[in-house]
């Protein structure tokens, strides 16, 4: 069994935030912490490392550690492997250490999360969480990434409230943003808050919460959006309680993590993730501690300077972003705190610089979708106006209107005469180009307070907004016009058959004015054959 002569550093080791084991010079397990244990259920069964694993690893470490070293110590071992009694993926780094027993090796585990295509369209497919509850805050649906983040199954969570797994401190500070947003449908707000693992243990997220309101019901609802920022957390926490632990841990993570004095300028540790993110050396910091401003981009230069190089000793959390040669642009969170001593004496300045590029990349995804769906909800895919579902809100809110002002409106009901025919006899592409046509004709001999919409099929509808009756005949004179074109066929003359109702008090509904409306237009539809018919009787 692995022995050390500090038992302080093994009880860093064991509440290590990240699995970690130990391996002696022969890559046998002489111990394992207890993140090692409880997240990746593993026991101390086996005595060497690739009895754990789907493929062995122990002698690519060897082989790694036995090379000329080209930097002192030398590198890391990295590599990707899975565990025997799990599917999931670790990414493996392991350093190397001399102890007073041997060679030792300190081997640190983080769960590997292959890459997501932007521009996922389903909720299920999305790589972070994502739910939605009513507003008592019950969950009426969520993504798989949300309920496997807290441990549950979907239908478990169906059963809860979303403050029932929330921190009791954080519930408490969270439900006043909540109520503010109740009618304010498109605004947001977001939160660091901790929720309530299935296991019992506390897990940090970062939740973006949005107030829509159901189009039918008009029931509010809130859609959350939640990261994992879990590993983020208790790597700050990690910073704020000990040194030694930070430093143990700090080479093993995805943030670029600094350590300074009292006065900013006297930087004394920085990672080698610095390497990765800013894209050139760590060294240049320890010369100059301000040279990592050259890469921010010119217009937010400022607000990172006055943040990192203030005299305050306020904690801070700002974004910017870097600003590379190519163009290439990265989105960078900085955040840190104040390290005092037991005198509330300043000794440390502490902080992580965290790579946000992905996080943005995916809210902005989750903004374009939501408004190519309004898009395709809003409007008709065929003729560019509105669509039935939009028109009608139009309709009913027109309605709702005129029961408190009585401010008179009118509702055209529009169809193609023939329009049957025109697809018989000259196919479907050529019908859709009448609709077109159609459409095109019907907004532009209306007025900017009017609004046009495709009901379906040949049929279309226009609303005639603040309308006196003087000015109708003129409207519609316009809008039953002959459709001649020079797009379609010459022997093509498209007519119309309208019907056109007035918003009265006898109409008791949005949906009944549409219905009289339409009755209207078929009796002028009627009429209109018949005259036809007379009048080619007498010929």
């Amino acid at each position: 069994m692995f022995q050390t002569q500090n038992q302080s550093q093994m009880l860093y080791f064991d509440i290590a935030p990240v699995p970690m084991l130990i391996l002696n010079e022969l890559g046998e397990i002489v111990h394992s912490n207890r993140e090692c244990q409880n997240i990746l259920r593993f026991e101390q069964t086996s005595s060497h490392i690739d009895d754990c694993l789907s493929a062995g690893v122990w002698l690519d470490i060897k082989r790694h550690f036995s090379m000329p070293p080209v930097f002192t110590p030398p590198e890391p071992f990295s590599k990707v492997i899975k565990f025997t009694c799990s599917n999931a993926s670790y990414s493996l780094n392991v350093s190397v250490a001399d102890t007073s027993s041997g060679v030792t090796y300190v081997a640190a585990l983080t769960l590997h999360s292959k890459e997501v295509a932007p521009g996922g369209v389903a909720m299920d497919r999305l790589p972070f969480g994502m739910a939605v509850v009513d507003s008592d805050g019950h969950f009426l649906d969520m993504n798989q990434a949300f309920y496997q983040l807290l441990g549950y199954r979907e239908e478990e969570l169906k059963t809860k409230k979303d403050f029932d797994l929330t921190y009791v401190s954080d519930a408490n500070s969270e439900k006043p943003l909540r109520h503010n947003l109740i009618g304010r449908g498109g605004q947001q707000y977001h939160v660091d808050k901790r929720y309530i693992h299935k296991h019992g243990h506390q897990l940090w997220v970062r939740t973006f919460v949005s107030a829509v309101s159901d189009d039918v019901s008009g029931d509010m609802k809130f859609i959350i959006s939640v990261f994992d920022i879990h590993e983020e957390k208790q790597l700050q926490d990690v910073i704020a309680t000990s040194e030694r632990r930070f430093r143990v841990i700090a080479e093993n993570v995805s943030s670029v993590v600094w350590i300074s004095g009292a006065d900013p300028m006297r930087l004394f540790y920085v990672n080698k993730c610095y390497d990765n993110v800013w894209e050139e050396s760590a060294e240049s910091l320890y010369g100059d501690p301000r040279a990592f401003l050259k890469k921010i981009h010119p217009a937010e230069r400022e607000l990172a300077s006055v943040t990192r190089f203030s005299s305050s000793t306020d904690s801070w959390n700002v974004n910017y972003r870097l600003l590379f040669p190519d163009g290439r642009i990265k989105h960078i969170r900085d955040s840190g705190h104040c390290v005092f001593d037991g005198n509330s004496e300043l000794i440390y300045r502490v902080g992580t610089l965290t790579d946000i590029t992905s996080e943005i990349v995916q809210r902005d995804n989750v903004v374009t979708m939501a408004q190519q769906l309004r898009q395709l909800v809003e409007y008709d895919s065929l003729t560019g106006i509105k669509s039935r579902h939009a028109i009608m809100n139009d309709i009913r809110e027109t309605y709702q209107q005129f029961s408190m002002t009585g401010d008179p409106s009118m509702l055209v009901y529009i169809d193609a005469d023939g329009f049957k025919g025109i697809n018989d006899s000259f196919g479907h592409e050529v019908g859709d180009q009448v609709l077109v046509k159609i459409a095109e004709h019907l907004t532009s001999n209306i007025r900017d307070s009017d609004v046009a919409g495709r009901i379906g099929g040949d049929e279309f509808v226009v609303l005639l907004r603040h309308t006196a009756q003087s000015e109708v005949p003129q409207i519609l004179e316009r809008l039953c016009r002959d459709i001649n074109s020079e797009g379609l066929p010459i022997n093509i003359a498209v007519t119309l058959s309208l019907g056109e109702k007035e918003l009265c008090s006898n109409i008791l509904s949005a949906e009944q004015w549409l219905s009289e409306a339409d009755q209207t237009m078929y009796h002028n539809k009627r009429e209109k054959k018949k005259a036809r018919s007379q009048h080619l009787s007498t010929l």
